[in-house]
C-alpha cells in the first residue's frame, strides 16, 4: 500500500495544474484518473484523419489572464488572437478587427459574422436592433445584481423580444444550462476580457501535453475516501493507497452521483453546494466538407424560430464546419444519437445555403459529454438562489479534503484556465 503526501483525483486541467505546482514544490504525489486519457473536458481528435478538432473546450478565454496562452507559446501551439468572437456580440460590435494570426499565417475570421434568421440574411438595421437588445439585457443583469442577485438570467430577459430565443441559445452556450436554470451571479462574477483565442492544434491537445510530466495513473477509479483517521485511505479499482491530503478535481456531476463514497460523509453545506452547481451539457457537431468555398461567410448566427445555432465555417482554412448545441437541447440530442444530430446539422446548412451545400458534407463527428461516465456533463452553473455555492464548494474540509475544478472558480467559471488555476490554488492552500 503506497503512501503520498498528496493524492490528486482527476487529470483534467485542474488536476494537471495542481500536479504541476506540487512537482515544483517537491511534493510526493500521484494523480488518479478514471479515464484512459488525461485532459478531462479538453479533448482533441482528428477529423478526416488530418484536421485537429476540439470535442470540448476550444477557446482560450480571457487570454490576458489565461496561463494556457503562455503554455501555447512555450509548446509552439498556433492560435488566433483579436477581439472576441466567442461571446455574444453582433457583427457590428465585432467589426472587421477580429483576427490576427499567432505563430502562423492562417486567418480564422476575415470578415464580420452574418446573421441568418427565419430564412433571410439580416440587414444592418436588424443588427443594430439586436445590439440594442444585448445592451439592454446586460443592463438588466447588472441591475439584478444590485437588487435580486440570485434570480435567473431568464427572469431579467425581455422574453417577448424577437431576439429572446437566440439570446437564450447564446446563454446556454456560455453556461451549458438554459438561462432559467442559471443565476445572474454566474454572469456577474465572471471576469471577462473579451479575448477568446481559438487553438488551431487543439485546446485538448495543449492541456494533455502540458501535463505530460505529471505522475498520472490512468484507468484508476476512486471508489471510497476514508478520511476518518490520521491518514486518508483511498480505495480504487487497483487497490488502496494512503495520503496526508487529497485534492478532488472531479466534476460536480461525479461528486453528486455518489460513485465516490466518503467516510465520514461530506458536510451538509458541501453536499448542498454540489447539488446547487449542476452540470449542464454542451456538444460540438462537425461536418467535413468536400472543398472550401470562399463565398461562404466564416461565422454565422442562425435562428428559424424553433432552433438557434452558431456555425463556424471552415476554421483556419480547413474544409469543415462546426456548430454547437447546449442545455436541455444537448441532453435530448444525446439520447437521440449521432444520426439525429447529423440530420439536424445538415438541415441547418441546407436552410442557409441550399440543397447543393448539403451534398458537400461528409464525415460527421460529435461530442457526447453528458453520458461520459467520468464527466457527466459539460460544466457547472449556479442555480438561482444559491449564489455562494462556488465559494462553499471550494472550502477545505477538515484540513484534509481540498476541492478544485471549474465549479470552484468564482471569476473564471466554466473555463479550462479557471480549472487550472483552481488546482494550483488548492495546492497552495494545502501546503502553504
Amino acid at each position: 500500500m503506497s503512501h503520498y503526501s498528496l493524492v490528486i483525483i482527476g487529470a483534467g486541467a485542474a488536476g494537471l495544474g495542481a500536479s504541476e505546482l506540487a512537482s515544483q514544490r517537491g511534493l510526493d504525489h500521484v494523480v488518479l484518473e478514471a479515464s484512459h486519457r488525461t485532459g478531462g473536458r479538453g479533448l482533441t481528435e482528428m477529423l478526416s484523419g488530418k484536421y485537429p478538432v476540439d470535442l470540448g473546450c476550444h477557446w482560450m478565454h480571457s487570454a490576458t489572464v489565461n496561463p494556457y496562452v503562455q503554455w501555447a507559446d512555450k509548446l509552439g501551439y498556433s492560435y488566433e488572437t483579436g477581439e472576441s468572437v466567442a461571446t455574444p456580440k453582433t457583427s457590428l460590435q465585432i467589426g472587421n478587427e477580429v483576427s490576427e494570426t499567432h505563430t502562423n499565417d492562417v486567418t480564422l475570421f476575415e470578415e464580420k459574422p452574418s446573421m441568418f434568421f427565419n430564412g433571410q440574411w439580416l440587414t444592418e438595421a436588424d443588427e443594430r436592433e439586436y445590439a440594442g437588445f444585448l445592451s439592454e439585457f446586460e443592463g438588466r443583469v447588472e441591475n439584478a445584481g444590485k437588487t435580486a442577485r440570485d434570480c435567473s438570467l431568464w427572469d431579467v430577459m425581455e422574453q417577448k423580444s424577437r431576439w429572446s430565443h437566440y439570446q437564450a441559445y447564446w446563454l446556454s452556450l456560455l453556461h451549458s444550462n438554459d438561462p432559467d436554470q442559471v443565476s445572474v451571479s454566474d454572469r456577474l462574477d465572471y471576469f471577462e476580457t473579451h479575448e477568446d483565442y481559438p487553438l488551431q492544434d487543439g485546446y485538448g491537445a495543449l492541456i494533455s501535453e502540458q501535463g505530460k510530466q505529471c505522475p498520472v495513473e490512468l484507468n484508476t477509479v476512486v471508489k471510497n475516501i476514508d478520511w476518518s483517521g490520521s491518514l486518508i485511505r483511498v480505495e480504487t479499482n487497483k487497490g488502496q493507497i494512503t495520503a496526508n491530503k487529497i485534492i478532488l478535481t472531479v466534476s460536480t456531476g461525479v461528486l453528486g452521483s455518489n460513485e465516490i463514497t466518503f467516510v465520514p460523509a461530506l458536510p451538509v453545506n458541501k453536499l448542498e453546494a454540489i447539488h446547487a452547481l449542476p452540470m449542464g451539457n454542451y456538444n460540438n457537431l462537425f461536418f467535413c466538407l468536400d472543398d472550401i468555398d470562399s463565398d461562404v461567410p466564416p461565422f454565422i448566427q442562425y435562428s428559424n424560430g424553433e432552433t438557434s445555432g452558431l456555425m463556424m465555417m471552415q476554421p483556419f482554412g480547413h474544409p469543415y464546419v462546426v456548430t454547437f448545441v447546449a442545455g436541455r437541447f444537448a441532453w435530448w440530442f444525446e439520447k437521440q444519437g449521432a444520426k439525429a444530430e447529423e440530420q439536424y446539422f445538415r438541415e441547418q446548412l441546407i436552410d442557409v445555403f441550399g440543397s447543393n451545400f448539403g451534398k458537400k458534407t461528409r464525415q460527421f463527428k460529435s461530442s457526447a459529454w453528458g453520458y461520459d461516465p467520468w464527466v457527466k456533463g459539460a460544466y457547472s452553473s449556479v442555480t438561482p438562489g444559491h449564489g455562494d455555492a462556488r465559494r462553499v464548494l471550494a472550502e477545505t474540509v477538515g484540513e484534509k479534503l481540498y476541492f478544485a475544478g471549474e465549479a470552484t472558480s468564482q471569476d473564471a467559471l466554466n473555463t479550462a484556465h479557471g480549472a487550472y488555476l483552481s488546482g494550483k490554488c488548492a495546492v497552495s492552500e494545502a501546503f502553504g
